[in-house]
């Protein structure tokens, strides 16, 4: 996430109630938001704006599990060499025009950008990438390429740890449905609720002319078969005083009983995403935390707690979200449910 400079926007209680219930749910009626927090239904939709002016909320996004569609996830860990401040910019542009790109991340340490990016198969892939390295090969120091097995988001839960709105995880199961696909229309309303999904389905019905019901539906069949997981907001931890760590875990032994302890170490209030993946780091994950000294205690609290199966790992800031889109164009070209 961005760097925040300067003072910190006021916070209160209230507010992170609001926010608390957004992180999952972006979607729930403002009257329902605001009997849950306590306020008149003016009130949270003006903290809502105010929030939102101050940075603290950037957006709303519909979280898409493209997979079940038949497409595949990948990851792509890059340092840079030799590269001055107009081509990193040409290098942030490229990636933001990319319509594979699912998240374009800023890091620091060892590395400098992570890239999400999703495909039909690793062959489709493997086109996408030698083109990126036609591009940019010359200005890649190294990089690392990791491939999804599943996903999950995870509420933060930091935010008021003793306030419980409930809808903790979003998980990605990442299994193709060969029983699903997605139409002309699907796909139209895919992009939309990819913009901003907080509109209504009468606003996305006007922007289509189609019925509402018709939106409603569609929305609905997405839910069930697990293409549409959910809505949550885009959330600034540095305008809450955190900062944003991605870290990497690589395994060298399996205990059924020992995965389990980590899994439930890693629904802890500070994390906010956790990825299974395949290549040398097999774990990686996002944390939130409001001083370095945290993340640190955390850390070695990780290393001792499960030292048997962590054989490495890795640990950089997280800077900027360049993109953010769980079902970029590129996926929707040809999602029609044949892998």
């Amino acid at each position: 996430m961005q760097k925040t400079d300067g003072q910190l926007p006021r916070v209160d209680l209230k507010d992170r109630k609001i926010l608390r219930v957004l992180d999952m749910d972006v979607r729930m009626p403002i009257k329902q938001l605001a009997r849950k927090v306590g306020v008149s239904r003016q009130v949270a939709q003006y903290r809502i704006e105010r929030m939102m002016k101050e940075g603290v909320i950037s957006g709303f996004l519909a979280i898409f599990d493209s997979a079940a569609v038949g497409k595949r996830w990948f990851r792509v860990v890059v340092q840079l060499r030799r590269i001055s401040a107009p081509e990193k910019k040409a290098f942030i542009d490229y990636f933001k025009s990319n319509p594979h790109v699912v998240w374009l991340g800023e890091v620091g340490g060892n590395w400098d950008f992570v890239i999400n990016m999703v495909s039909d198969d690793q062959f489709s892939f493997d086109r996408l990438f030698s083109g990126i390295l036609e591009r940019w090969g010359a200005y890649i120091q190294r990089y690392e390429i990791l491939v999804y097995i599943n996903v999950r988001d995870q509420q933060r839960a930091y935010i008021l740890p003793e306030y419980e709105p409930g809808g903790s995880t979003l998980f990605h199961e990442m299994k193709f449905n060969r029983v699903v696909s997605l139409d002309a229309l699907d796909r139209r309303i895919i992009r939309e609720f990819s913009k901003n999904a907080s509109l209504s389905y009468s606003e996305i019905a006007s922007k289509l002319s189609v019925s509402y019901k018709t939106v409603q539906n569609r929305m609905e069949a997405m839910m069930e078969n697990r293409i549409l997981l959910g809505y949550r907001a885009m959330i600034n931890p540095n305008k809450l005083g955190h900062e944003s760590y991605m870290l990497f875990l690589g395994t060298n032994a399996y205990d059924a009983g020992l995965e389990k302890q980590l899994d439930e170490f890693l629904n802890h209030p500070n994390v906010t995403f956790v990825v299974r993946q395949l290549g040398r780091w097999r774990i990686g994950l996002e944390a939130e935390f409001g001083s370095r000294e945290e993340f640190q205690k955390f850390l070695i609290e990780l290393r001792t707690r499960f030292g048997e199966m962590i054989s490495e790992y890795e640990t950089f800031p997280i800077f900027h979200d360049h993109v953010i889109d769980y079902f970029p164009p590129g996926a929707l070209d040809d999602a029609s449910g044949s892998a």
